[in-house]
């Protein structure tokens, strides 16, 4: 399967990469590691009484999913029940062509999230009786497939123990030979201690090549720091790419010497659910055609093709936004999105 897309126009001229899959994985990039989570979004029936509606959702679920409904080679590393939720998750992202070599079927039930959306951002209130996210380590249950490039991981598994240890020394010792991304994706009610999930994060930082959060994020951590200071930080660290999304006041990102921010997008809020979800699959995917997702490459990026990038982001964003229940689009589905909204989608 291939993912090409056309630059804009202000957009240098580097040719975007034309990818495939085999069907053994051995020509997918980008792995993503963690939870997988069945979000179950209030609404009201035509009585008005209150009701939820299940929807398939988790941040490395939702990234691996809306990269390979846009054709970039990705496979899911994670474990996934065997009832019928697992079942659901398992056959959407086979319908999207993510690798599934490294999935792990077992019994134990699907961890659900009940959705609050009556605040600024969504508020998760995560059940997960088979206690899969507190606990999968991925060195016990495999390896990276071959052909992997990538590692992303972040989210609520940080914060959970004694899983959260198992996904850092995972993806340290993964830093070796794979480019790690890496999304703070924070949730409040999953952090217990505050200051060891902070350390947890800055460790990871030191070894990662992508960084990104969001301003909300960053203000449970250290609401007096602003976020600029934090790309500092991260670049100091080492970090190739850092990125700070902040809602209304745009995306600010820092690559090598550059500094880009981009206004926010002029939409019709529906759902704000996957939206930090899908920025990550549109940014990554973007660097991917680029040929920009290892540390020596992102390293020399341009300012046009960071723009881009983060343009294409923001583009995914808006299209899962525009829509109830994190629905993330496929290729075809961005083309339409683009001739709909034409010039307007960018403010």
């Amino acid at each position: 399967m291939t993912g090409v897309y056309n630059l804009p126009a202000s957009t240098s001229a580097t040719a975007l990469r034309t990818v495939t899959s085999t069907e053994d994985g051995s020509g997918f990039m980008i792995v993503t590691c963690g939870e997988a989570v069945v979000d179950f979004l209030p609404e009201t029936d035509p009585d008005g009484h209150p009701l939820f509606r299940p929807v398939l959702g988790g941040s490395l679920y939702n990234v691996a999913l809306g990269l390979g409904r846009l054709g970039v080679p990705a496979s899911y590393f994670w474990e996934l029940s065997t009832d019928p939720f697992g079942t659901w998750f398992a056959r959407e992202l086979e319908a999207a062509g993510v690798h599934l070599g490294a999935l792990v079927r077992g019994t134990r039930p699907t961890p659900l999230a009940f959705v609050d959306l009556s605040g600024p951002e969504p508020h998760f209130q995560i059940v997960d009786a088979g206690a899969i996210m507190s606990s999968f380590d991925p060195a016990v249950a495999g390896s990276l497939p071959e052909g992997a490039r990538v590692l992303h991981t972040g989210s609520a598994i940080l914060a959970l123990e004694p899983g959260g240890a198992a996904i850092e020394a995972f993806a340290r010792a993964a830093s070796e030979g794979v480019a790690i991304s890496l999304d703070f994706n924070v949730r409040p009610p999953s952090v217990s201690d505050r200051e060891a999930y902070r350390a947890r994060l800055d460790r990871l930082v030191n070894v990662a090549t992508i960084v990104k959060a969001s301003a909300a994020d960053l203000a449970f951590l250290e609401p007096d720091t602003p976020p600029e200071a934090f790309l500092d930080r991260w670049q100091a660290a080492g970090v190739s790419l850092a990125i700070v999304t902040m809602a209304e006041r745009g995306v600010l990102a820092a690559a090598g010497d550059h500094r880009v921010r981009h206004p926010a997008v002029k939409l019709d809020l529906r759902d704000p659910v996957g939206a930090g979800d899908a920025f990550t699959t549109g940014m990554l995917a973007r660097l991917w055609e680029l040929d920009r997702l290892a540390r020596q490459t992102l390293a020399t990026i341009g300012e046009d093709e960071l723009s881009a990038a983060l343009g294409h982001a923001q583009e995914v964003a808006a299209y899962v936004c525009r829509r109830p229940g994190a629905v993330f689009p496929w290729k075809a589905d961005l083309a339409a999105e683009r001739r709909r909204v034409g010039s307007a989608l960018i403010a």
